[in-house]
């Protein structure tokens, strides 16, 4: 096969596995109540604005960025959420924090530990949230509670990434 018929092949097989990862993405998007295009403001409002008064904080995560939440979700399969959950919440949070941390320290100039602490305590909050669910009862609290307690709970986790970072000189 000539290197025209490799292109070609090549194209094929691009075409075909992205179509496969938007066929995914889109069902992984209706999994998590997301019911419009991605552009779409309902769709930004829900990703970033309503999910902030998710009844748990579980579920904020399970709305908040969906584009980021779905290779969140994918590597939490890989690692068998499936089946037994807690480990895969947390590593797979450590992991984000590690490629948030990949990100951000070139701009910092050193490595910025704060970040993958932060996300650690986010996995470990997360399912602290998950197996209190049913005794909290969130969906029965106003609002506006939720959010308190979502933010609260995002920037308590920043708070004690920075103090790591402080302890450990950074």
């Amino acid at each position: 096969m000539g290197s025209t018929g490799q292109a070609a092949s090549f194209r094929e097989w691009t075409k075909t596995r992205y179509e496969r990862y938007v066929n995914d993405y889109r069902a992984f998007a209706r999994m998590r109540g997301f019911t419009t295009e991605i552009n779409d403001w309902p769709y930004v409002r829900r990703s970033f604005i309503e999910c902030w008064a998710a009844p748990g904080f579980h579920r904020f995560w399970q709305v908040w960025n969906p584009g980021i939440a779905y290779f969140v979700y994918r590597l939490f399969i890989r690692l068998g959420g499936r089946r037994r959950w807690v480990v895969p919440t947390i590593l797979s949070f450590v992991l984000c924090g590690f490629v948030h941390t990949l990100i951000a320290a070139p701009f910092a100039g050193h490595w910025v530990f704060s970040v993958i602490t932060a996300f650690f305590c986010f996995g470990a909050l997360t399912v602290l949230s998950r197996l209190a669910a049913s005794v909290l009862r969130q969906e029965r609290w106003p609002a506006l509670v939720n959010v308190v307690v979502n933010v609260t709970l995002v920037c308590g986790s920043f708070d004690v990434g920075f103090r790591v970072d402080r302890l450990l000189g950074l």
